[in-house]
């Protein structure tokens, strides 16, 4: 266990590894202004034989999942993690299943989402997995009614085609190649945003805000919570 008097924060990982090796860099890259000293601690189980998200809940073997899913938990709680962020949208799915003390440790990355749809206010593109999309994460989510105006469900074949790009990214193609097609998608639906429903759309995310503007943004929670971190350690 990690012997601070500051907070010491998990990350779930590996799900995919890129993108939440990145999620951590970003981190850091919020906290560059500091002394390395100063910088949040964070605390990254990365493992990436955690079994396809998206085909294991579908067909219906969610407690392998879930078994997994809070021994990760459990590490990283014995390791001094207050507040544990699940680099995986899909395996949200099965945060009411969790035991309430971990569940309420959790950092939702669908809630941050919703916060973040509401404050902005632009129709976005919901860009997420076939998992995703069939199991209705966001759907099935409280406050839907809230947002449903503001959010943009892409038809079969193009959500196909996401799922594709998205598994693309775990695999390190270039996000490049996915960006006409999502401008597409976003004259389409009128949207002036894309909507981060898988956590690889960080990578994206970071990409499109790295080059000239484009025109329209990106929701990504990842970004949110990363920020949220850095400036929770300030140093007084």
């Amino acid at each position: 266990m990690v012997r601070s008097d500051r907070p010491v924060f998990g990350v779930v990982g590996g799900m995919g590894a890129l993108a939440s090796a990145e999620f951590v860099k970003t981190i850091y890259e919020f906290s560059a202004d500091r002394r390395e000293q100063d910088s949040p601690i964070v605390m990254l189980s990365s493992d990436p034989t955690f079994p396809d998200r998206t085909e294991m809940l579908l067909r219906g073997a969610r407690d392998v999942l879930l078994d997994r899913l809070i021994d990760s938990l459990n590490q990283l709680r014995g390791l001094g993690a207050s507040k544990i962020v699940i680099c995986c949208f899909t395996i949200h799915h099965l945060l009411p299943d969790l035991p309430p003390d971990l569940r309420e440790s959790i950092i939702s990355l669908v809630d941050v989402a919703y916060s973040a749809l509401m404050h902005d206010a632009k129709r976005s593109l919901l860009v997420c997995s076939n998992g995703t999309r069939k199991l209705r994460l966001f759907e099935q989510h409280s406050r839907w009614k809230d947002v449903a105006q503001l959010v943009a469900l892409p038809e079969e074949d193009e959500q196909y085609t996401i799922h594709e790009f998205i598994y693309g990214i775990k695999r390190n193609r270039d996000p490049e190649e996915f960006v006409a097609f999502l401008e597409t998608l976003l004259a389409n639906y009128r949207c002036d945003s894309l909507l981060a429903g898988c956590t690889e759309v960080h990578l994206l995310a970071k990409y499109l805000a790295s080059g000239e503007r484009r025109g329209y943004g990106c929701i990504d929670p990842l970004t949110i919570i990363a920020r949220q971190i850095a400036q929770e350690t300030q140093p007084f």
